[in-house]
């Protein structure tokens, strides 16, 4: 259903409501765009804010990475990421189709945006304990 809103201030979304959560997705206004996205994966910090038509700013832990349309990126376990190669072993992985993004730590949940939406697919694990906006 359509949210209007009205402040920029981060808004909980999405999370497991776990003791210890191993994901949390938030949304806010944008000056550019009617929302920007930030999630937590773990300890690991996520922000995709729309910057200008075809481009977004893709932030991890304050680090910068310029997807492509059509790239990917894994966020590997045991070193460093590097954009457009496959690890085996890795926390999430982002994979950009022309303007939208999917976010994807599975088997705890997925996120699809676009810059003027967030859907976020929980796994059924997470059912009962999902908090925020969406649960």
């Amino acid at each position: 259903y359509p949210y209007t809103m009205d402040h920029s201030c981060w808004t909980l979304i999405s999370s497991d409501c776990y003791e210890h959560p191993s994901f949390a997705v938030f949304i806010k206004k944008t000056e550019k765009a009617p929302v920007g996205m930030m999630a937590f994966i773990g300890d690991q910090r996520v922000e995709l804010t729309p910057m200008e038509q075809n481009k977004f700013q893709v932030k991890i832990n304050d680090q910068d990475f310029d997807l492509q349309d059509n790239g990917f990126l894994f966020w590997p376990l045991d070193q460093a990421p590097v954009q457009n190669k496959v690890f085996r072993n890795f926390l999430f992985k982002i994979i950009r189709r022309q303007n939208s993004y999917v976010l994807d730590f599975f088997p705890q949940m997925m996120i699809n945006y676009d810059g003027n939406s967030v859907q976020v697919l929980a796994g059924p694990h997470v059912k009962g304990q999902n908090c925020g906006m969406c649960g």
